[in-house]
């Protein structure tokens, strides 16, 4: 009995699927962490190198790790600034499918770096970044709208699908962000009484500090309460095809408020890339005038 449950979970971990939101999120992903780069360039030096606010012996004895970090091995500013070069081509070469597997261990390699080098630059979407490289590197990602596929495609391969595994670890990956997330916040006083909103609005990440937002006691609730339902939600929305659509609807919803009140752009943007993973075949048929013809699913292995 034990054996047939352990194989209907591995029957399902591998079972095939449409290349389509493997490519999505690809795609989503590598836009999304080139803005993430152009976002830290101005600030790679102070932060990566030598030449910056934190000496890398220092780091090393207070954070002792270990960690992989190529700037752990060598942070002189040029090859920092050489190390960010290289990510951004890799980070197109990502978005149009060449070599995919080598770009998004570049990729991951780029972000692991950075992370262990400059914690106080580092933000939580820095952190989801390197999951959903790393998610990337193992998956079959570039076996549709991908140059990769293009070329396998004129060579007259045969169709076929591709195994679901990368899809679920994203999936359940935004559910542990957003369900953590919730766990986190129910222990802290501000978001139990209602108030988080109203002093986040008034923080130093506020496009709008000034605005009397401590007087709207009703919105702080509203808004206070109505996060931590959403977030609560989300994973189950989005993993019914029932309800999925409200669940992709919430999600951008909750992210673009964010993104309007506050400067937490990229952590918006980074939290809606996995989303992809959760679309199924009828659900990306919905989307087809979108994002053009549809893949002919020419594509070779897992």
């Amino acid at each position: 009995m034990m054996m047939k449950a352990w194989q209907r979970i591995v029957d399902g971990f591998f079972a095939p699927t449409d290349p389509r939101p493997y490519a999505l999120v690809r795609i989503a992903f590598a836009v999304t962490a080139l803005l993430n780069l152009i976002d830290l360039w101005p600030d790679r030096l102070t932060f990566f190198s030598s030449a910056g606010m934190i000496e890398r012996e220092v780091l090393r004895e207070a954070y002792p790790g270990p960690y992989v970090s190529l700037f752990y091995w060598r942070d002189d500013p040029e090859f920092v600034t050489a190390v960010f070069v290289v990510a951004a081509c890799a980070l197109v070469c990502l978005g149009l499918g060449i070599g995919t597997r080598f770009a998004a261990g570049i990729v991951w390699l780029f972000v692991s770096s950075y992370i262990a080098r400059g914690f106080p630059a580092i933000h939580g979407w820095d952190i989801l970044q390197r999951i959903i490289a790393f998610v990337l590197m193992i998956s079959p990602t570039d076996r549709c709208w991908s140059v990769s596929a293009w070329w396998r495609g004129a060579r007259g391969e045969a169709p076929a699908k591709v195994p679901r595994y990368g899809l679920l670890l994203l999936q359940v990956q935004v559910a542990v962000v957003y369900w953590q997330t919730v766990w986190f916040k129910v222990k802290d006083e501000a978001w139990r009484s209602g108030e988080f909103i109203a002093y986040f609005l008034r923080s130093m990440y506020s496009r709008f500090p000034d605005w009397p937002w401590e007087r709207w006691e009703l919105l702080s609730n509203l808004l206070t309460y109505g996060t931590l339902v959403v977030e609560t939600i989300l994973p189950l929305l989005l993993w019914s095809r029932r309800w999925r659509w409200w669940g992709i609807a919430l999600g951008f919803a909750l992210h673009l408020g964010i993104w309007a009140s506050s400067s937490l752009w990229l952590f918006s943007l980074v939290m809606l890339v996995p989303y992809a993973a959760f679309l199924e075949r009828h659900d990306l048929e919905r989307l087809r005038r979108v994002f053009g013809r549809e893949c002919d699913g020419r594509v070779v292995g897992p």
